[in-house]
């Protein structure tokens, strides 16, 4: 099992006027101006969940300046992948379009023209494998700017610990008929042998803290939730990606230039 960074607030007072409206509904989307007005909502919403997000990591001003250059070459890298995919597809548009006419016509595509058009997609999915290689590298310049703390918030292993903490005092809480009937298979379905952590193992450690008292679990708990972690915390490999991910969100520049324009004001 593995945990990645969730966007968190879902505002519900947005979503709720939105299906008041009625922006929901197949006919009201025959608006132009009504799907505008949609759009800036949704627009609005997105960066209000990154704005939050973001003041979870009470990034400095220093630290913002850093990322900066680091979320332009970031995107930077992208938009070259963007480019080569928009070639790509302007050569696959008239060949689908040319299988479109001959089905439509209830006639057989010939083999040449549908094996132009595997090519093509085979080159669209090297072209993926590629971007996310290309991306990934660029993970450690965010690395270098954040703290260790921050890296955990971002990537989920923050939440990976608190996951940990709510399975021990869920399990610690449990009577005797419970554990036996909902711990084992609970224990099956997160073992991870390439871990370290079988299904017994699990059950072990899941057994030892519900045998301890508070004042053993005080003392030895610690060391119990750092092997259950394991089982929760993304891969670095998956942590990478998840800092890529948030730190490509379209809305990041202009988020972080508007919060160092506030903090850069507030020292003045």
């Amino acid at each position: 099992m593995r945990s990645t960074w969730a966007v968190a607030a879902s505002l519900i007072a947005i979503g709720a006027l939105v299906t008041h409206l009625g922006l929901d509904c197949a006919y009201a989307q025959l608006s132009p101006e009504l799907r505008e007005v949609a759009a800036e909502l949704d627009a609005l919403a997105d960066e209000i969940r990154l704005i939050e997000d973001l003041n979870r990591l009470q990034l400095s001003k220093g630290q913002i300046e850093q990322l900066s250059p680091a979320i332009e070459a970031l995107q930077a890298t992208a938009i070259r992948f963007e480019q080569q995919r928009i070639a790509l597809l302007r050569q696959l548009r008239p060949l689908l379009q040319q299988k479109r006419e001959l089905l439509i016509r209830d006639r057989h595509p010939p083999e040449g023209l549908r094996q132009d058009i595997a090519d093509l997609e085979n080159e669209l999915v090297e072209l993926d494998r590629q971007l996310d290689a290309a991306l990934l590298e660029r993970a450690g310049a965010f690395r270098e700017v954040l703290t260790d703390t921050q890296v955990a918030i971002v990537t989920g292993e923050e939440q990976a610990r608190r996951q940990v903490v709510d399975l021990l005092d869920w399990v610690r809480g449990m009577d005797e008929e419970t554990f036996e009937r909902e711990v084992p298979p609970y224990a099956e379905e997160l073992a991870a042998p390439d871990l370290g952590l079988s299904e017994e193992e699990i059950l072990d450690l899941l057994s030892l803290a519900r045998a301890m008292d508070e004042a053993q679990y005080a003392r030895s708990g610690l060391e119990i939730r750092g092997k259950l972690v394991e089982l929760f915390r993304p891969t670095h490999e998956v942590a990478d990606r998840i800092i890529v991910e948030v730190f490509l969100h379209e809305a990041m520049p202009k988020v972080l230039a508007d919060r160092l324009a506030v903090m850069t004001a507030g020292a003045d």
